[in-house]
């Protein structure tokens, strides 16, 4: 059985939003670059469909977290996504997931439409859903403290997460004389900042997390 995981997207408030073209022109830019960068882990590229709406198809694998994280940091707009696990049943297009449909579409719009109602205040835009019950209820609870973790940075702390996002870096252990180098910090100073933003305890809910989804179709079988 070939499992992967559908990705469902919709922008926060989109209606509200008074550049929408401009946003949905920002969010197909980012589609193109993501969908090249990333092109071992998509399946099916990462599409704009109705309004502010967008889909895709990816491999379950832990480098799907970086993906998403990386998304993130580079659209101005906030958005909240449906994750869903399992088969496809439809005939896979590379190039757009618009027509696929099966149990992972499925439960990603079923994922989508729960989170729009339970967000936790406002501190989770993101959940999962798979085919067992209580893994996925682990795997959403590890999702809900790394993104209150995330809703409690302040603008320095977050402008780190997206420097470090953009070196590539996407785990506990790193260089941090060279990422002090590029900020103006002193390596004492970088050192607080980490301490003080749980940033590494973020990317070791992230490592979880992505051992978790590759683990899942074993788990489950």
């Amino acid at each position: 059985m070939q499992t992967y995981l559908a990705v469902i997207g919709d922008i926060i408030d989109s209606k509200k939003i008074k550049n929408r073209g401009e946003i949905q022109f920002e969010m197909k830019k980012i589609f193109q670059d993501l969908n090249q960068k990333y092109s071992d882990l998509i399946v099916s590229k990462f599409t704009l469909t109705i309004g502010d709406e967008f889909q895709a198809l990816l491999k379950p694998a832990r480098g799907v977290w970086q993906l998403l994280d990386l998304l993130t940091v580079r659209s101005s707009a906030p958005f909240r996504l449906g994750l869903g696990y399992g088969e496809i049943r439809t005939q896979i297009d590379p190039e757009q997931s618009l027509a696929a449909d099966g149990e992972a579409f499925w439960r990603a719009r079923n994922a989508i439409k729960i989170v729009h109602v339970q967000n936790w205040n406002g501190r989770c835009h993101v959940l999962f859903e798979g085919c067992h019950a209580k893994r996925d209820a682990i795997l959403n609870s590890l999702i809900l403290a790394a993104e209150t973790i995330k809703t409690q940075w302040t603008h320095s702390q977050a402008e780190l997460f997206r420097t470090l996002m953009k070196e590539g870096i996407y785990q506990v252990d790193f260089n941090q004389k060279n990422i002090a180098e590029k900020l103006g910090l002193s390596e004492s100073a970088l050192s607080k900042r980490l301490t003080n933003s749980n940033i590494k305890v973020y990317f070791q809910l992230r490592e979880t997390l992505g051992q978790f989804l590759e683990d899942y179709g074993k788990c489950v079988k």
